[in-house]
């Protein structure tokens, strides 16, 4: 598969940034965290979860057609959202098989922590709507990821996120 960002078709005449068909924006993380350190905390909260779910269903798009142009293999999957995610600058990712059965990603450089600041809770709702498209995808199956620990809120100097499949009730 080629690079993603060599993939990238940089149309200045009609002002925009395509992959195939997906578009793509170029905006400073300042300016886009910027926006919702100005909302009020249950605004904030929200907007940040919006945001989550819109990219776990839009970016699960380009997910799911990365996923069959690699004829359904998880790994190469994996291998390809941490090289996507650092060519879009969504922080350097490292995914690890978890200990009970899903997966640990830690994140460094996050631009959505970085975008804000320090705050007292996880900020990273894009990525955790990219893992939760991806792990359905590599489970078949709903999954549950979790922002164990963000940057905003100190050290140490990466967030951690977790996928795990949803257990059936």
């Amino acid at each position: 598969m080629t690079e993603f960002k060599d993939r990238l078709s940089w149309d200045t005449a009609q002002g925009q940034i395509l992959d195939e068909d997906r578009r793509y924006l170029m905006m400073r993380a300042d300016v886009l965290m910027g926006l919702f350190r100005r909302l009020d905390d249950p605004t904030r909260t929200q907007a940040l979860d919006a945001l989550g779910q819109a990219v776990m269903e839009q970016g699960g798009l380009s997910a799911k057609a990365y996923w069959d142009a690699i004829h359904h293999d998880p790994q190469a999957l994996l291998n390809s959202i941490a090289d996507i995610s650092a060519q879009l600058g969504w922080g350097s990712w490292d995914i690890q098989p978890g200990g009970t059965g899903g997966l640990q990603v830690q994140v460094k450089n996050s631009p959505f922590a970085w975008g804000f600041g320090e705050h007292d809770q996880p900020l990273c709702r894009p990525i955790v709507g990219m893992l939760t498209a991806v792990g359905k995808l590599i489970y078949d199956q709903h999954v549950q990821v979790q922002e164990i620990h963000c940057c905003a809120q100190g050290r140490p100097a990466h967030c951690l996120f977790t996928v795990m499949p949803k257990t059936n009730e």
